[in-house]
């Protein structure tokens, strides 16, 4: 695979494509707004330009990411021409979500991996494809530059190659996947975060403490540094 359109240039979209760009893949930027292309096109530059500051990417392959790894299109057609796994990162509205993957499979080619980057919605209720074994969910963290973590949400009807497929790239790119068994809303991260939430409020409306020792309870014990699991027997 080396051909990656995705589709919406907007805070998810401009970053998905930095992250393929620099993995070495050729991207296409698609947005209906010229000016939201423009700005996305600035965006990376400034990550990219934060990333070298710290010593995460070499200075060195700045240009090649931005110059010659990225080409910026408001033609969806034009977009999807030659790509091989598009993702779509627009708004959160099903119908929506549903006139672009119609769109999607009528204008990429019947190869191509047609995933969502949805947050939370069942795309497999409404969206219709001629290809439903190559459609799937791959949910991805704000910003996918940074957080590593990318959940992978096959449909009933995603063929276990198009999983496959999907993770040794994401893998290849130095995410961490993780593979749900079948579609929950909210998908798994956001749900813990939603719990864990919930209680914290319980907390401080009850006044059982105070919002920094609430903090202090999280980052000195288990802090993200232990799988919650990791000591369960499996």
């Amino acid at each position: 695979m080396n051909n990656v359109a995705i589709i919406g240039a907007g805070t998810m979209g401009h970053s998905l494509a930095q992250v393929f760009a620099q993995g070495g893949y050729q991207v296409t930027l698609n947005d209906v707004s010229e000016e939201i292309l423009k700005q996305a096109r600035r965006l990376i530059a400034s990550n990219l330009e934060t990333l070298c500051q710290v010593g995460l990417f070499d200075a060195a392959e700045k240009s090649g990411v931005l110059e010659e790894r990225i080409t910026y299109t408001t033609d969806l057609a034009t977009a999807v021409a030659a790509s091989e796994l598009v993702i779509e990162a627009i708004v959160e509205v099903p119908e929506a979500k549903k006139e672009l993957f119609s769109d999607l499979d009528r204008l990429s080619p019947p190869e191509a991996i047609l995933a969502s980057n949805t947050s939370y919605l069942d795309i497999y209720q409404f969206v219709e494809t001629k290809r439903p074994g190559k459609v799937i969910i791959t949910h991805w963290f704000a910003p996918p530059h940074i957080v590593p973590l990318v959940e992978i949400v096959p449909g009933p009807h995603t063929t276990p190659e198009t999983v496959t497929t999907v993770k040794k790239v994401l893998d290849g790119l130095g995410k961490q996947t993780i593979v749900l068994k079948k579609f929950l809303p909210g998908f798994i991260a956001n749900r813990l975060q939603a719990a864990l939430g919930l209680e914290v409020y319980h907390l401080l409306d009850n006044g059982y403490a105070t919002p920094e020792d609430i903090d202090m309870a999280t980052k000195a014990s288990f802090g993200l540094r232990i799988p919650i699991l990791g000591l369960v027997k499996r």
